[in-house]
């Protein structure tokens, strides 16, 4: 670990940025705005993300660690620059900026996690053989996720219908299911045991939420319990996102293919 406080700032900043990434979805798209006062929270936070985002980076960057994680570290302050930008242009807000704002939300976030995951790691990686297919459907796995994050920001500002949202449901179950059953049966694989239980329980709640939400659409449910589920339904989709590429970046850690598989 290059250093303990570091990995805790880090850590920390990602817990103030899922808090963020939860407020804001009482900000945007809530016509009925009962819960309109958590603006003022999502404000500070995010002042609070951004602030910390620049600490832990420069912090980072005069450490001894790997350019892959600096370059990683520099895009994460750009992000929250254009977040910033974004964020305060005044309401009602176009759809497109809504859009875009939520959705570099979720990217940033998932940087924010890789940079507290990777400043926690003490040694180095133990490795075991494994499939191409698990390396396949690790690398896949963020991908497919976020672009079933884009659906479901698109639906929630209404752009688009809940029918391409709900048929990536589908597809995103195959990949993670994938990923973290081939992980959990395999002993050889014990150091990504305790990331594949954490993703493959993270995505359980965050269908289960879904799928409540998708049946509030036709029941007379009060206005502001359908947005309370929206929010954590949006905090549950950012961490999905972030754990698929945690998952991504543990399997090409501690996994290798042997030359005549690959």
């Amino acid at each position: 670990m290059r250093s303990p406080w570091l990995h805790r700032c880090a850590v920390l900043l990602a817990v103030i940025s899922l808090a963020s990434v939860f407020t804001g979805a009482a900000v945007t798209g809530n016509p009925e705005r009962p819960y309109y006062s958590l603006g003022q929270t999502h404000l500070c936070l995010s002042i609070a993300a951004g602030v910390l985002t620049i600490a832990v980076v420069l912090w980072l960057a005069s450490s001894r660690g790997g350019t892959a994680l600096r370059r990683l570290g520099w895009s994460a302050i750009a992000a929250v620059a254009f977040e910033a930008v974004v964020g305060l242009q005044p309401l009602p807000q176009p759809p497109a900026l809504r859009i875009t704002h939520a959705a570099t939300a979720e990217l940033l976030f998932s940087a924010i996690v890789v940079i507290a995951v990777c400043t926690g790691w003490a040694e180095p990686p133990k490795r075991a053989e494994g499939s191409s297919f698990l390396r396949f459907l690790g690398n896949a796995a963020p991908i497919v996720v976020l672009a079933q994050v884009a659906l479901g920001t698109l639906f929630r500002h209404g752009v688009l219908g809940v029918g391409p949202h709900l048929i990536g449901a589908f597809v995103i179950a195959f990949f993670i299911l994938g990923v973290t059953l081939s992980v959990i049966y395999k002993p050889e694989h014990s150091e990504l045991h305790l990331a594949a239980r954490s993703l493959l329980t993270i995505a359980s709640v965050q269908v289960f939420v879904g799928l409540t939400l998708f049946s509030m659409q036709s029941m007379d449910v009060d206005p502001g319990l359908v947005i309370l589920v929206t929010m954590i339904h949006a905090a549950t989709g950012a961490l999905t996102l972030a754990a698929t590429v945690v998952m991504a970046i543990l399997i090409r850690r501690h996994v290798y293919v042997p030359d005549s598989a690959a």
